[in-house]
This record gives structure tokens, C-alpha cells and sequence, in this order.
């Protein structure tokens, strides 16, 4: 039997409660053209706008989204790709001295828990968005992330979670702060393929048709100028969009043979560097990937801006585990603070975090 609280215990707990919900509400926008009407008044995110060119580099995901997400952010800041991180492990530019000047840095397709980290992410950060927990709220001004914005969370509106990638949320949000930039005249014809194969959008599309039409109107506010609206107004036929998808699987199939059907389209990191660099085979598919998808969206791959494909790497270990989304272990986990955290399903394994063991982002 649970020992009863006394009233001044119940009131700072109500206190703390009430607190975090306000903070929430900092946290939320209406659509993502107030977002960036904020930031252009320099409220929030100056690192997208104003201070761009203080960013020395970016560290992504090494997957499609990421990849696709880095050629955009060549084309309209001319950041490099400094690093890559999956969750065990963060690799970056030897020569960056990543620990003492992380601050410099954004993580973009991934959200770090850490307040004086740039980050950029679409997952389920909260369990109920009514008691969202201080590490969360800690982030606001620091990490990009629509789901927080809406209040979506595990608990009451998790199927009408953010359904696109994070190419999609940086176009969405840049082309408001800078519309007559060219990186937002590519041909949607050539363009639509990776961009629905992101994160499995294509499923989406087809399957959560609802949310995801509710969610591109909080993105582009029904602007049909908007480059997102072009991009799924296109007018293709069912036919003609399975040729472009197998045309672009057989690409996939032709650039990697480094990795397994499943693993098309992505680099492993445990097991493609060595010697701290990465292998020379991976990294010529990786180019020529690159040089691919930037051919999409009539961008340009600039090798040099990439030279984390070709320099000699620091390597940090970090652990990285999957738990069951239950509230109890969510409770548990994130009062672990994590450094990354993210629940993909509500179903068994579905809770994915990483603990940042070697004190890197201290």
C-alpha cells in the first residue's frame, strides 16, 4: 500500500505538473509557417537563419533521409557533412575536435536530448503530452521537431504522428524563410521517387492518406506554390509511379553492392570503416549515390563538401538499447537521460534509446 502525500507534497507535485505544461505550450505552433515567423523575428532556431554561417558542419543519419536532407543543406547554407551518427555510434572529422566544439555542430534526422545541441528530428519524443517530462521540454529551443509542436505523443495521438521525413520538414520550413532561392526549383517528376521512398513515405501515402493530407496542410498552409504542394501535386499516373519506383530500385540495386537488399540505400557503420576511415568500396557507392539523388533535384554532389567520406574519422562508442514502449519503461528510460531516445511503435521493441556512456556531449 502506497504511503499517503501530504498536502504541501501534492501541491509541489501539481506545481511541477502544471509547470511542464506551460512549458509545452511554448513548445507548440499552429502550422510551420508560424515556426518560421518566429524565426525570422529571431525568437527561436537562429542557427537556420541569421547565424547559418556560424555552423562549422552537420552530422546526419546514414540513410536516404539523411543524405537527401545534407545535399539540401549544401545547396542553401553550404554546410559540410562533418559526421554520421546511428545511435551506437557517432563518427566525425578527426581534425573537428567534435568534444570541445559540439555546440558548432547540427545533428540533423535525429533529436539530441542535450539543450546546448542543434538537432533536427520527426520521432515520438512524448508519452503523454499533458506531463511531458523536463528532459523533452529542455530542447524546445534547440531541437527542431514537429511532433512536439502538435502535442503528439504514445499516449493518445500516436497514429497521427508526423508521416513524412525530415527532407520534407527542412523544405517545408526553409522555403518560408527563403522562397526565391533556386534549391527550390526541382522538377517534381524527377524528384517525387526518392522523395516518398524516405522513410517509407510511399507507404504512408497510401495507407494513412488522412493524416497525412492533415499534415501537409500544417506544413504548407494549402499553398500550392509551396515546393512540398509541387512535389505531391504532380500529375503521375499509378502506372507510370511503379515504373519510377522499379526504375529507382534497380538504381539502388546497380550503386550498392556493398550492402544487402535491406540495406540499399544506407551505410552500416560498424562494419564499413576501417582503419578509421571508410572503406574504399563503400565509399565510391556512397559518392555515386550521392551524385544520383543530387541529379533528382537538379542539385550538384560536391565532393568537398562531404569530407567525412574520404578523411580519417574519431570514432565514439555509445550504447544503444530497445525496450518495450510501456509507460513503465519509457518512466524508466527517460529518467536515464538519454542522448537520443524515440518510440518508433507501440508495440514490442518499440522504444529505442541511447545512453551517452563516454560522457561525449557533456
Amino acid at each position: 500500500m502506497k504511503k499517503p502525500i501530504s498536502l504541501f507534497e501534492f501541491s509541489l507535485k501539481w506545481g511541477r505538473v502544471k509547470e511542464r505544461k506551460e512549458k509545452l505550450k511554448s513548445m507548440m505552433y499552429n502550422s510551420i509557417k508560424s515556426v518560421a515567423e518566429e524565426i525570422k523575428k529571431g525568437n527561436i532556431f537562429p542557427w537556420i537563419y541569421q547565424d547559418s554561417d556560424k555552423v562549422k558542419g552537420i552530422i546526419i543519419s546514414p540513410d536516404t533521409d539523411g543524405f537527401v536532407s545534407a545535399l539540401f543543406l549544401n545547396e542553401i547554407f553550404k554546410w559540410k557533412v562533418t559526421g554520421f551518427y546511428d545511435g551506437k555510434l557517432l563518427v566525425t572529422l578527426a581534425d573537428s575536435d567534435f568534444e570541445h566544439k559540439k555546440e558548432s555542430y547540427v545533428f540533423v534526422d535525429m533529436e539530441i536530448l542535450r539543450s546546448h545541441i542543434k538537432s533536427i528530428g520527426h520521432h515520438i519524443l512524448l508519452y503523454n503530452a499533458q506531463n511531458p517530462h523536463s528532459l523533452i521540454t529542455s530542447i524546445e529551443n534547440t531541437c527542431i521537431q514537429p511532433n512536439n509542436w502538435r502535442g503528439m505523443d504514445v499516449k493518445n495521438t500516436f497514429l497521427t504522428k508526423y508521416p513524412f521525413g525530415t527532407f520534407h520538414l527542412l523544405i517545408s520550413i526553409l522555403y518560408y524563410l527563403y522562397p526565391k532561392r533556386p534549391v527550390f526549383n526541382f522538377n517534381p517528376k524527377k524528384a517525387i521517387v526518392p522523395s516518398i521512398y524516405i522513410d517509407g513515405v510511399f507507404k504512408n501515402l497510401l495507407n494513412y492518406p488522412e493524416n497525412c493530407l492533415d499534415w501537409l496542410k500544417y506544413m504548407t498552409s494549402d499553398n500550392l506554390k509551396h515546393p512540398f504542394e509541387l512535389l505531391l501535386n504532380h500529375p503521375t499516373t499509378p502506372k507510370q509511379l511503379m515504373n519510377f519506383m522499379r526504375s529507382f530500385f534497380n538504381t539502388l540495386n546497380n550503386i550498392w553492392t556493398t550492402q544487402n537488399k535491406r540495406g540499399k540505400g544506407k551505410i552500416k557503420l560498424n562494419k564499413d570503416i576501417s582503419n578509421n576511415r571508410f572503406k574504399d568500396k563503400v565509399s565510391q557507392e556512397l559518392i555515386k549515390y550521392l551524385d544520383y539523388l543530387a541529379q533528382q533535384y537538379d542539385y550538384t554532389f560536391r565532393l568537398p563538401l562531404w569530407p567525412v567520406i574520404k578523411e580519417r574519422l574519431a570514432i565514439f562508442r555509445l550504447t544503444k538499447k530497445i525496450l518495450p514502449a510501456t509507460k513503465s519503461q519509457y518512466d524508466k528510460v527517460i529518467n536515464k537521460k538519454p542522448v537520443s531516445f524515440a518510440v518508433t511503435s507501440k508495440a514490442r521493441n518499440g522504444l529505442e534509446y541511447t545512453l551517452d556512456v563516454n560522457k561525449i556531449f557533456s
